[in-house]
């Protein structure tokens, strides 16, 4: 699985896309994805503890475009 929130901590901290594919075993085109992906959805570093990987797999990059599904991960953050 993708490492986002380490992608997300190590763009935050000013690292160049290259570094953190390097550092994550990914792409530097994945590392450019998930980037643009969280400023589109304002998501940025610092997270919270319960926004993991898979949780914000389904927010960055929904499969399903149902708005149930949208929703359920939305609400995922909402619980802090």
């Amino acid at each position: 699985m993708t490492k986002y929130r380490e992608i997300l901590r190590l763009a935050a901290l000013g690292f160049s896309e290259r570094n953190i594919a390097l550092s994550c075993s990914v792409s530097r085109n994945t590392v450019a994805r998930v980037t643009k992906a969280a400023r589109e959805k304002d998501i940025s570093w610092p997270l919270d503890d319960s926004q993991t990987d898979k949780a914000l797999e389904i927010v960055l990059f929904p499969k399903d475009s149902s708005k149930i599904a949208l929703l359920h991960a939305l609400n995922q953050f909402r619980l802090l």
